[in-house]
C-alpha cells in the first residue's frame, strides 16, 4: 500500500511501497523521483513561479513551460497549477525532512 505524503486539488505525492522512490502525480502527468531529487524540483518550480507571476496578465493562461526529460517534451501550466505543484513538492519535502529529524538523521 502506498503512503501518501501530500495531496491537493492538482495531484499527490506518494512513497513507493518498497520505499525506493516517490511518485509525483500532477494533472495528467506522473513522475518517479528519488527523494534527493525533490529539492531540485522544489527550487525549479519555485523559480518558475517567481519568474512568471509578476508578468502574467491572464493567470488562467496555460503558458508556463517546464522542460521535460527529453528535448522534444515540455510540461505546460497555468500560474495556479505551478503554485499547486510547488505546494505538492513543499508538503512532501517538509514531511520527509521531519521524518529524518525524528529518526535522528537531521539534514
Amino acid at each position: 500500500m502506498r503512503q501518501y505524503l501530500h495531496h491537493n486539488d492538482f495531484g499527490c505525492i506518494s512513497r513507493c511501497p518498497s520505499g525506493c522512490c516517490l511518485h509525483l502525480y500532477f494533472g495528467n502527468v506522473a513522475l518517479c523521483l528519488q527523494a534527493d531529487e525533490l529539492a531540485d524540483w522544489r527550487h525549479l518550480v519555485a523559480g518558475l513561479y517567481r519568474q512568471h507571476a509578476p508578468h502574467l496578465l491572464d493567470t488562467a493562461s496555460r503558458c508556463i513551460t517546464l522542460p521535460g526529460p527529453v528535448a522534444y517534451q515540455a510540461f505546460v501550466f497555468t500560474l495556479e497549477e505551478v503554485f499547486l505543484l510547488h505546494d505538492l513538492l513543499m508538503g512532501a519535502g517538509l514531511l520527509l525532512e521531519a521524518e529524518l529529524i525524528l529518526a535522528g538523521n537531521a539534514v
